[in-house]
């Protein structure tokens, strides 16, 4: 038996009072509830975001569900991978005056 991760979303629940955050469980994985700014992020599988999302949308004590969109986000940071980087410095750039490089 092979361990298969499954792709899962985040929905970002907001709530009219957070003590019913615990309801949220049988729609998902409760991941962080935030009593302060009453909301809730629950983990849901990938397949079922929109069904997941209408129920809890019907919800009495839920004032409104977004979806995250972090896998859609590019995490690279910068260009190309294989793209290499120059990190050196010209003098010439860095110091204006000979008085500042003296001062070093």
């Amino acid at each position: 038996m092979e361990f298969e991760a499954k792709k899962r979303r985040a929905l970002i629940v907001y709530l009219k009072n957070a003590r019913q955050a615990r309801q949220l469980r049988r729609f998902g994985i409760v991941n962080y509830v935030s009593n302060k700014m009453k909301y809730a992020s629950v983990y849901v599988d990938d397949a079922d975001v929109e069904t997941k999302k209408q129920l809890i949308e019907k919800l009495g004590f839920v004032d409104r569900v977004d979806v995250s969109h972090w896998p859609e986000v590019d995490t690279t940071v910068g260009g190309q991978q294989n793209e290499e980087i120059d990190f050196s410095l010209d003098t010439d750039d860095v110091f204006e005056d000979e008085a500042q490089e003296e001062e070093l």
